[in-house]
């Protein structure tokens, strides 16, 4: 895979929701971490920034869990349900 990055930030972690693709970037020289939203690979927007790592690490899987219930919400994708509201549906 090639790396990525974008204003000083080499691209680490992405996570991937249907059409929407979130990224966490680490700064090469300074403690700064940011979390972006992506279109097409290397449109960059909605930076989130911090000097933690677990801060941005959490950040990053807060934001696509939030892309996830948006798009449940909407019907774009089913809602997730546990194996006991599964096997209590049939």
């Amino acid at each position: 895979m090639e790396q990525r990055e974008c204003a000083g930030y080499i691209i680490t972690q992405s996570i991937k929701v249907k059409d929407s693709e979130f990224v966490l970037g680490e700064h090469p020289k300074k403690d700064m971490y940011v979390t972006w939203r992506c279109k097409d690979g290397d449109n960059y927007f909605w930076g989130h920034y911090t000097c933690n790592r677990y801060e941005a690490l959490k950040d990053l899987c807060q934001r696509a869990e939030q892309e996830i219930d948006y798009l449940a919400a909407i019907g774009d994708i089913p809602p997730i349900t546990s194996k006991k509201e599964q096997e209590r549906e049939r």
